[in-house]
C-alpha cells in the first residue's frame, strides 16, 4: 500500500512538473520580403522553456499579411529556426523562434 501511495506521488509530482514546463505563443509578424512573397512570424522564449505555437492561428497571421501585399494566402514552409537572439557571455538568455510562409495566388 506504501509502495503505491508513493507511486502515485511520483507520477503526480512529474505530471505537473511536465504540464507547467510548456508555454502556448503566439506568432506575430516580424519580417518578410514583398519581392520574394515570404512572410516571416516569430515569437521568443527562454532556455527553460518548452514552447508551442497554434498552426492555425499562426497561418492565419500570415495570410492576413500575403493578403495586405496582394496575394491570396500563405503556405506554410516546414519546421522552424530557433536562433539565440540575446546573448551573456557563452550563455543564450532568449531565443527566438522563426517560422517562414510562402504568399501564393496573386489576385
Amino acid at each position: 500500500m506504501q509502495t503505491r501511495i508513493k507511486r502515485l506521488i511520483f507520477i503526480s509530482v512529474i505530471a505537473a512538473t511536465l504540464s507547467g514546463c510548456t508555454s502556448m505563443k503566439t506568432m506575430e509578424a516580424t519580417g518578410g520580403s514583398l519581392a520574394d512573397g515570404i512572410i516571416e512570424l516569430s515569437y521568443t522564449r527562454t532556455p527553460s522553456e518548452t514552447s508551442i505555437f497554434d498552426e492555425q492561428d499562426a497561418l492565419k497571421t500570415a495570410s492576413k499579411r500575403c493578403k495586405a501585399w496582394g496575394f491570396k494566402k500563405a503556405d506554410p514552409f516546414s519546421g522552424e529556426q530557433t536562433s539565440c537572439r540575446d546573448k551573456v557571455g557563452s550563455r543564450c538568455d532568449v531565443y527566438i523562434v522563426i517560422k517562414k510562409y510562402q504568399c501564393v495566388g496573386k489576385g
